[in-house]
């Protein structure tokens, strides 16, 4: 009787174990294609936010870079 409790008790175990592990590998899958989609979309901004990106983006909203030096005004103190 002792012997085929500790067995069933061991069999339960080496089950509950195998379920954790399963779980914990599909976390970690996850955990790893969180992580590439953030460095994906992270990628994606910082490559959006280039001057040359925005540029483009600006120039089909109509705006355009201005190319000539600003004038800078100078108030009088008198």
């Amino acid at each position: 009787m002792l012997l085929t409790a500790l067995s069933v008790t061991y069999i339960y175990n080496r089950h509950c174990a195998d379920r954790k592990l399963r779980k914990i590998a599909k976390l970690k899958k996850h955990v790893e294609d969180a992580k590439s989609e953030y460095q994906k979309v992270k990628s994606d901004i910082n490559f959006r936010c280039t001057e040359s990106q925005l540029a483009k983006i600006l120039e089909e909203k109509g705006l355009k870079r201005n190319i000539k030096t600003p004038i800078q005004l100078e108030a009088d103190h008198s």
